[in-house]
């Protein structure tokens, strides 16, 4: 009976394992989809922020709706309130710290090249505003609100693991590792795969962190609030880089 037990609840979260990444990868389908149909020569002639704010935007809608369906069906939390304020900005004010001393160090270190587009206030403000409005929200909502809080209803509680002296959840894992998939750039017709490297690591470190946030402080927003701010201190950090070399 046991034994049947847990092989249904591993049938079940691979279930939802597999619901969740093709939900994601239909999302972010669709906003392509959608963003495609646009042309955004007369605001962003150099596709540097209005094609990726409609999608983000598609995407995020698509997890909103999954997501009030969900909650209403099985009764679920997904956080959107301002849980353990705490916690909450204990994480964001480490994470913008980390960030900032991150960004400097990489900065330093690496060669930065002038773009091939003009560094003039509407290419930079559309950029750092996509970054700081949709970047966060969209993709914590999508990657971590709706995974994590399915995964742990399939568990039935939470499940921590210890790895040294750190505690993150096997949900918090999936999630991450869900989110760096995303990360991959993939066709099957012809069948290709791109990906770098640098960036999926990126990926895994700063979900774990974000899932940790969401988990411990039982609220998305700070997820959103520490995504947001380390895509504009990393974009924010090139800018400054480059008005440094000019």
């Amino acid at each position: 009976m046991m034994e049947t037990q847990k092989r249904n609840g591993m049938f079940r979260t691979a279930a939802i394992v597999l619901f969740l990444m093709l939900f994601q990868q239909s999302a972010s389908g669709l906003g392509r989809f959608v963003a495609d149909r646009f042309t955004f020569n007369a605001i962003d002639g150099y596709g540097l922020f209005a094609w990726i704010s409609v999608h983000h935007v598609v995407q995020m809608l698509c997890a909103i709706i999954a997501i009030v369906i969900i909650a209403k069906v099985l009764k679920l939390d997904f956080g959107f309130c301002l849980g353990d304020r705490k916690a909450g900005m204990e994480h964001v004010a480490n994470f913008t710290i980390a960030a900032v001393v991150f960004a400097l160090i990489w900065h330093l270190l690496s060669n930065v090249r002038m773009p091939d587009y003009p560094l003039n206030f509407n290419n930079i403000a559309g950029q750092l505003g996509f970054q700081l409005l949709l970047s966060g929200p969209s993709e914590e909502i999508l990657f971590r609100a709706l995974p994590i809080t399915l995964l742990v209803y399939s568990f039935g509680k939470s499940k921590v693991i210890r790895i040294n002296k750190w505690n993150i959840s096997l949900e918090n894992i999936i999630a991450a590792l869900l989110f760096t998939f995303a990360h991959v750039s993939w066709s099957l017709n012809p069948f290709s795969v791109r990906a770098s490297w640098v960036q999926l690591i990126l990926s895994m470190v700063l979900g774990l962190w974000y899932g940790v946030a969401y988990q411990k402080s039982k609220s998305i927003l700070y997820p959103m609030a520490m995504h947001s701010i380390w895509n504009v201190v990393m974009v924010g950090a090139r800018y400054i880089h480059l008005a440094l070399l000019s």
